[in-house]
């Protein structure tokens, strides 16, 4: 049997808590530097430019999202032959949605989609982004319920992290179309409206890379126990066959 207390108490825990800290705290200097540039040179320095393509926030990003990606594709093929839930099914199509998000986040291939498909307009992404976001939840559910049941903790930072995710993606595109347009008819200064177009933009990258911070260590700790699992049930075999 698994001792939990232990393994949250690993040195394996203890790297993942430690990389938590470091990123989030990396992540609020990047804001600062951010909003700091804009308001004492009027521009952003390039690298840390939060709104650009590949900058440090963006690569950060695709980064996190990579990492991700990347958990369910070594489960995928560790347990190709486990009938063991979550299905092979769930694990591939994360794995892919993921990394397709890593590499959209670096090329920004939805701010291309207008002109592939021009009858999407300018915002017609953002409502393919929250189908494909949601419809896995749904797709997987009874995966989830597994997830949830024996993987609670770790399921819940997950879903936590998509959720602030959510908030900053989603939420700060809709404050764009409904808040921003109310604040320009209070603040008419361009420098002020600018820079509250820019702290929303800070808003959306920050709350974008806090929740892949926990989505990554939730998956990462799932990973842990996952791999300890097995490696206690390969054990256990090799015991049970020994005479």
């Amino acid at each position: 049997m698994i001792d939990l207390n232990n393994f949250q108490k690993s040195p394996y825990q203890k790297t993942l808590n430690f990389l938590l800290v470091s990123f989030i705290i990396f992540e609020i200097l990047l804001v600062l530097i951010y909003l700091g540039s804009i308001l004492i040179r009027g521009k952003s320095y390039p690298l840390f430019d939060m709104n650009g393509q590949m900058t440090i926030s963006s690569l950060l990003q695709a980064l996190h999202l990579l990492i991700i990606g990347l958990i369910p594709l070594i489960l995928l093929f560790k347990e190709w032959h486990s009938q063991i839930s979550p299905s092979n099914w769930f694990k591939l199509t994360f794995a892919m949605l993921l990394i397709y998000g890593a590499i959209d986040e670096v090329f920004k291939i939805h701010l291309q989609l207008k002109n592939w498909i021009p009858w999407l307009g300018e915002r017609g992404w953002l409502q393919i982004y929250i189908i494909i976001f949601i419809m896995p939840l749904i797709l997987f559910y009874s995966d989830l319920q597994f997830l949830w049941r024996s993987y609670r903790r770790e399921t819940f930072l997950a879903l936590l992290g998509m959720l602030i995710f959510a908030i900053g993606g989603f939420g700060a595109e809709i404050f764009k179309d409904i808040a921003q347009p109310l604040l320009s008819l209070l603040f008419t200064q361009d420098f002020l409206m600018s820079f509250i177009e820019k702290i929303r933009i800070a808003f959306e990258e920050f709350f974008e890379l806090i929740g892949e911070n926990l989505i990554a260590y939730g998956f990462l700790l799932f990973l842990g126990k996952r791999l300890d699992k097995n490696q206690q049930m390969i054990s256990q075999e090799v015991a049970n066959t020994q005479p």
